[in-house]
């Protein structure tokens, strides 16, 4: 097998040539380079033999290779036969080509040899043929054993996690580890399958992850929401939006809406308790969004979009070297929105800002600048409030574009901005170790209002009206400093990680509400009722810091066994205050909170194509929010017993991945169901068990042919019998769900490149709220999608969104509001352009 890696052309295009001027000229990078060194003895091809950063997880030999012939931007060839059944330690840290190869061959029986045209050889060890009557003589260099190798296959170079199959995580241990030997359940949403499906939303790139179900945010074509919380459903968990949604690791809280897609690489979904590794968290799991990091070779793209409702949209990314030095890199991400909505009077505006630099500061030193940028001006819209169907609920049968309520006259009164930043320095100690250290920083802010809005639904339709502001603002500051490295234990190189962190999150918030009448939904009548600006407002501040020490080892005992264990000590406070202006009381509740969690799990590799694994975690949430009439909530602490299978075929392009598990949570925090309008008290409710089982199956079966199936069988209630909530099933659980896109290009031919799509989504009904009994149905929808990439640099593609019209609930808030449909048959058209050499 040979691969390569692309090369910049010696005469770019005009318009290439620009792109990189001006790219440079902004000067917005980051990276992998080193410094000249020079050649060691055998050096392949003496053409570069600068050092290289290499994140290269242990695991199977084969993908290892390609992914170090893609980082080092080097010709590898080697039979693919020689890798089966190895694997190598992984590669952490700087090193030349020839330095790097060697250290992944460790172990092997496998050596590095230089080839023809700068190409390196991957070939068995060299080993001494020897007989008493033949000694090899002292100090002579013994003559290698006659190998017959087959003829190389030669590929071209691609970059890493290509196609819709994710061979690596990193979110889970919080260092490169392949999915085959990790032992949890993690769903990997690759850039080439967000690109693939043009997903537009967070909730639409998480559709093929297994058991996520978003339940707050607004889907494709629906406009933003009022609040700006971005909440799921994992595995019938919720996956709050301040500790569960992560970016880069950090917490990321999605305080004003989600964040722009375009400046993510990947979307992991960590599934089950991780509070070893990132403290407070959620039992169900966590979303990790992976940005784009700077590259070191050229790299520009653009890609125009426009759709339905009047949606338009332009993304450019751009990266490479800088300064015609590889010791600097940058990457630079831009985005545009202007869409309508297929609701009434919803609309918005976007800007994305996305620039990152990376240095090689010494040999052994690495530093990461990155910034980000997102801009939302829009008319938002509250939802739909629901009704009662007997024991059920139900949506109103009202057409899908009707506004519940009236929009602000001031179009510009409703923003959210969003500027984060984060500095990362690596630094190499000695051969087997790296230190990291990690700074971030976020200031998220929130203002929206909305004349009127419908809460509440009696069976006739009638609704009451209410006039709200609502503002949010935070300032959040994080650290950490990590040690990754490798120790000898039991005689065996075991991987350690060992890390501290440091979070302080101040949140303030101010909203306010006035009821102004009733209309009814059926008449429409929402203008009859006269507008009063609400002016009681009530100011609510959060003080919550958390310090955390954790540490983590895996080891192979022998060769097909590797055992996971970690545990995590963390301090955590939280002050809250509340002043409503009505009273001009502040009421205050203060909250200290210690725990220790751990996990331990362990992976077999059966054979080849299938490992099977075991995991027991426990998790740790302090109530930083939700609090009751009397104060402070007791934390939340939640544990998981889960197996499972990965396994891949295929000569590893398919990947088939199943986990059974149950899920146990205590002191969940549910909302009051005596709250009234603008009231967001909590109660604890008792035990919460979750038991299921989930499949997930992605990859490229044949040439041309993607395929990315998920799906989940959840049995969730709440089983204390003096809990209120007996036998009760949280939000959003539904009994099963699925999630499928598919899709084929043809590969020769007059039509050569012409492709065709299907992506299918369906979901049972689902509980509404878990204070009491009642569901709303579920539903199917089903997309199409045509595209071709047949010419060099241009690919185009068009999604017909619900083409069966299906009319139904995407997202589920509360019984009285902030509900959203899905949207009418819709279109989507995007032509990307990209300048890669």
């Amino acid at each position: 097998m040979t691969v390569t890696n692309n090369k910049f052309p010696s005469t770019p295009t005009p318009i290439a040539a620009a792109l990189h001027a001006a790219f440079v000229g902004v000067a917005f990078a980051s990276g992998a380079g080193g410094v000249a060194q020079s050649a060691p003895a055998g050096a392949g091809s003496g053409e570069e033999s600068n050092k290289r950063s290499f994140r290269i997880p242990a695991g199977p030999l084969g993908p290892a290779l390609s992914r170090f012939a893609t980082a080092a931007g080097a010709r590898l060839s080697f039979d693919p036969a020689l890798a089966e059944g190895k694997t190598t330690r992984g590669l952490i840290g700087d090193f030349t080509r020839e330095e790097g190869l060697a250290a992944l061959l460790a172990g092997t029986g496998l050596e590095w040899a230089p080839a023809p045209g700068g190409t390196y050889t991957v070939r068995p060890t060299a080993r001494v043929q020897a007989t008493p009557e033949t000694p090899v003589p002292t100090g002579e260099q013994p003559a290698p054993l006659d190998t017959i190798l087959l003829d190389p296959i030669t590929v071209t170079g691609q970059p890493l996690e290509q196609g819709f199959k994710a061979d690596t995580q990193e979110s889970a241990t919080k260092t490169p580890l392949s999915i085959r030997e990790t032992p949890q359940s993690i769903s990997v949403i690759t850039q080439d399958s967000i690109e693939a499906r043009q997903a537009i939303t967070l909730g639409q790139a998480l559709e093929t992850a297994a058991g996520v179900t978003p339940s707050s945010e607004p889907g494709p074509f629906a406009g933003r929401s009022f609040t700006g919380f971005t909440t799921f459903e994992i595995r019938g968990v919720e996956a709050p939006f301040y500790f569960a949604q992560l970016e880069d690791g950090f917490f990321a809280p999605q305080l004003t809406g989600s964040r722009d897609l375009a400046t993510y690489e990947r979307v992991e979904v960590v599934k089950g308790p991780s509070s070893v590794l990132y403290g407070r968290g959620s039992a169900g799991g966590f979303i990790n969004l992976v940005s784009k990091k700077p590259l070191p070779e050229f790299k520009a793209e653009i890609a125009p979009t426009l759709g339905s409702f009047d949606f338009y949209r332009l993304d450019a990314d751009v990266t490479g070297p800088l300064f015609s030095s590889d010791k600097a890199r940058g990457r630079l991400v831009l985005a545009y929105e202007d869409a309508g909505s297929f609701v009434d009077f919803a609309q918005s505006e976007r800007v994305v800002v996305a620039p990152s630099l990376e240095f090689d500061v010494t040999e052994s030193s690495r530093l990461l600048l990155q910034g980000f940028y997102q801009d939302d001006r829009f008319v938002p819209h509250y939802g739909v409030p629901l009704q009662r169907d007997g024991e059920d609920f139900k949506a109103p049968d009202v057409r899908r574009s009707l506004f519940f309520g009236v929009p602000d006259r001031d179009e510009d009164n409703s923003t959210r901005e969003l500027l984060t930043g984060n500095v990362q320095l690596d630094q190499q100690l000695g051969d087997r170790w790296l230190a990291t250290l990690r700074l971030n920083a976020q200031s998220p802010e929130l203002s929206a209002s909305q004349d009127s809005y419908a809460y509440f639904l009696t069976p006739t339709g009638d609704t009451t009206l209410y006039n709200t502001l609502f503002e949010n603002e935070a300032d959040i500051w994080a650290g950490e400093l990590r040690l990754n490295g490798e120790v000898d234990l039991f005689g065996r190189p075991a991987n350690v990680v060992l890390g501290a962190e440091r979070n302080d999150f101040d949140y303030h918030r101010r909203d306010a509400y006035v009821a102004l009448g009733t209309a009814n939904i059926y008449e429409e009548n929402f203008d009859d009722v006269p507008i009063t600006n609400a002016s009681a407002i009530t100011n609510r501040d959060t003080q919550f810091e958390s310090t955390g020490v954790y540490g983590q080892v895996q080891f192979r005992p022998f060769d097909r066994l590797s055992i996971l264990l970690g545990g995590r000590y963390d301090w955590a406070d939280s002050i809250r205050f509340t002043t409503p202006d009505a009273t001009g009381i502040t009421t205050e509740s203060e909250q200290e909170d210690e725990e220790f969690t751990w996990r331990a799990g362990t992976t077999f590799e059966l054979t080849q194509q299938i490992s099977p694994y075991a995991l027991y975690a426990q998790s740790f949430a302090p109530n930083v929010f939700s609090t009751g009439r009397d104060g402070a909530l007791d934390p939340e602490t939640g544990e998981i017993y889960e197996i499972g299978v990965k396994s891949e075929w295929l000569d590893g392009r398919l990947g088939v991945n199943a986990a059974l598990f149950r899920i146990e949570r205590d002191d969940v925090p549910i909302l009051d169901p005596n709250n009234g309008p603008g009231e967001f008290f909590s109660v604890s409710a008792g035990l919460q068990r979750n038991d299921g089982f989930e499949l997930e199956i992605n990859g490229e079966p044949l040439p041309g042919w993607n395929i990315s199936f998920s799906g989940i069988l959840l049995d969730a209630e709440f089983i204390e019998r003096d809990d209120p909530n007996f036998g009760n099933a949280p939000r959003n659980a539904a009994d099963w769900q699925v999630g499928l896109y598919t899709s084929y290009e043809l590969q020769g031919g007059p039509l050569k490149g012409l492709g065709f799509g299907a992506g299918l989504f369906a979901i049972d009904e689902r509980p509404v709220t878990e204070a009491s009994p009642g569901t709303i149905d579920g539903y199917e929808r089903v997309d199409l999608q045509a595209f071709y990439n047949g010419f060099k640099h241009l690919k185009i593609a068009l999604q017909v969104r619900n083409v069966l019209d299906e009319d139904y609930l995407e997202t589920l808030e509360r019984p009285n509001a902030l509900n959203h449909f899905g949207s009418p048959t819709a279109a989507l058209l995007t032509v990307r352009y990209d300048f890669d050499y």
